[in-house]
């Protein structure tokens, strides 16, 4: 079985967490390490090479793979240069800044012949696969509204990703996951796209976003993300012509599915009058009208985070797909520049 031989570049959280995680894997060798900062590299455990110049770990001929988590605005210059190099690639999140620094790199990648794939490591997430898994097998019968929420209560981010130089803001940070679940999610054309963006407490870069997919077959997607929402939304509340999906946090330990049928059959038949009017649709429900299902079970190999490693190899190895495809995140990145295009002219724009 062929083992991924990794120089991981940028050693700050994601490049530690990489080595904690897939340097756990027999089949994952943390070869070479690289960081501009001293103190950093003063982290990296014994046995693994040191560099302070990315350029000499991709001379290194043990590595083979490289894994790039700098700062965004650093990708498309690291990734061209480990094309050239004859490393195979993966980019952290965002990939890139936009659609042509995408391309560029990926246009890189396959002139010299590498494999070339982004850590967009959520598709695995619990909450997210439960989701997939309701849709997938239509437990909800026809989807016709999907809405990913995530909310904050301190506000304020860290380090480099609160200024726009180095590509920082939430929709890089969090909203590139989120777009890409959907876009996962849901099959076929987004026929317009609406969003508002705001920097609600960091000055430079956004903090805030709301962003409506409109697909052709005219489910609507929303996401909706905020650093500073004091009161929590539920992560996933997905609604089809027969039930109802609510996953209450990203841990995904509490939430229900709530059937529809029985409350179509259970109207009540006449006028109430409430205190806020007369109504029936909206009427008081009569007890035991809703019926309450527990969560899908999601069944797992393995209780880590390092199912995007494992999938690769099984890539390498002619045993699987690749899950993360170039296209797929080109087409994430196209929708990022259309939420900011939405945002800035304050109106839907068209899409494909």
């Amino acid at each position: 079985m062929k083992k991924l031989k990794l120089g991981i570049i940028g050693y700050g959280f994601m490049g530690q967490w990489h080595n904690n995680h897939a340097g756990t894997m027999d089949e994952v060798e943390i070869v070479a390490v690289c960081d501009t900062d001293s103190k950093q590299l003063e982290k990296v455990k014994e046995g693994i090479k040191r560099y302070s110049d990315y350029k000499e770990l991709l001379l290194d001929n043990e590595v083979d793979w490289v894994m790039i988590s700098v700062p965004n605005h650093l990708h498309k210059m690291i990734a061209i240069d480990a094309a050239y190099a004859k490393k195979n690639i993966i980019v952290e999140k965002p990939c890139a800044l936009t659609v042509d620094e995408f391309d560029q790199m990926y246009e890189a990648a396959q002139q010299n012949g590498v494999i070339f794939t982004v850590d967009q490591n959520r598709r695995w997430d619990r909450d997210y696969s439960m989701v997939k898994l309701a849709v997938s097998e239509n437990k909800l019968g026809k989807v016709y509204m999907v809405k990913s929420s995530l909310s904050g209560v301190f506000g304020k981010m860290h380090d480099w990703h609160v200024y726009k130089q180095y590509g920082g803001g939430m929709l890089y940070d969090w909203g590139v996951h989120l777009i890409d679940q959907i876009l996962d999610l849901i099959p076929g054309k987004i026929t317009q796209i609406c969003a508002d963006m705001k920097s609600v407490v960091n000055e430079e870069v956004d903090d805030y976003f709301k962003v409506m997919l409109y697909f052709e077959s005219g489910l609507a997607a929303e996401i909706e993300l905020g650093t500073l929402l004091l009161n929590k939304m539920p992560r996933w509340y997905v609604s089809g012509d027969s039930g109802t999906m609510v996953v209450e946090n990203i841990k995904a330990d509490t939430g229900a599915i709530y059937r529809a049928g029985i409350m179509q059959k259970a109207l009540p038949e006449n006028v109430k009058n409430l205190d806020a009017g007369p109504t029936r649709t909206f009427s008081t429900k009569a007890e035991d009208v809703v019926c309450t299902e527990a969560l899908p079970e999601i069944t797992r190999k393995h209780n880590d985070w390092n199912d995007f490693f494992r999938n690769l190899l099984g890539f390498i190895n002619e045993t699987e797909e690749l899950i993360v495809r170039p296209e797929q995140v080109r087409r994430v990145l196209q929708v990022m520049e259309a939420v900011r295009k939405s945002a800035e002219l304050r109106k839907s724009v068209d899409f494909e």
